[in-house]
């Protein structure tokens, strides 16, 4: 038989897994609609999804800030295992060739949650911070890659066109591709590709 302390013990324990059980529970909704592309789902949906009570969002995640963090957490831990770092040594068709085929899978994945973090932006500290981390990231990859084409350029020329290398390989033109010139991913991954050749193949 368990001693009280033991027995109370045993019981915090339980709580606590349920509740961490609970909580992930409504991290999952939430990233499930954001991915379905249901970009702004009311705390029932959430819990719906997540088969808990309403109340339960706001017992487990009192200040929305919180849950934001918590889905963005669990968006970098999904997504990053996806990526590997490109060889910067290869023939720049290589390059390009692997490197939009890895960004066009990765923007595929995330486009629900970056397009429900760009409605928040604006007033979410979390989504704000997370989106600035992704978006240097991503530049410092760009930059690493084509790094040797980006050195070969005009001094006066290479900022300029390492700006727009950037921005032809940012989320933005990607979803210009998909959502605004309706481009399939394969057009649209050769649009990227199109537009980097152009940059760098134009000062070469």
């Amino acid at each position: 038989m368990l001693a009280p302390v033991e027995a109370a013990t045993g019981q915090r324990d339980g709580r606590t897994v349920r509740a961490e059980r609970t909580r992930q529970a409504l991290v999952d909704a939430l990233l499930s609609l954001l991915d379905e592309g249901h970009l702004t789902p009311t705390a029932a949906e959430i819990a719906a999804r997540a088969g808990v009570s309403e109340r339960s969002v706001f017992q487990h995640f009192p200040e929305r800030e919180a849950l934001f963090e918590s889905v963005a957490r669990q968006q970098y831990e999904r997504v990053m295992p996806t990526l590997h770092p490109i060889d910067a040594t290869l023939p720049l068709a290589e390059r390009i060739e692997q490197f939009t085929r890895q960004r066009s899978r990765l923007y595929e994945r995330i486009r629900g949650v970056r397009r429900a973090a760009l409605l928040i932006e604006h007033e979410s500290p979390a989504a704000a911070a997370w989106l600035t981390t992704a978006r240097r990231a991503k530049a410092t990859e760009v930059e690493r890659v084509f790094r040797r084409e980006l050195d070969a350029l005009p001094a006066d020329r290479r900022e300029a066109l390492g700006a727009a290398l950037i921005a032809v390989c940012a989320w933005p033109a990607w979803d210009s591709w998909r959502s605004h010139q309706r481009l399939g991913v394969s057009r649209a991954r050769a649009a990227m590709a199109a537009a980097i050749e152009a940059l760098l193949g134009a000062e070469r």
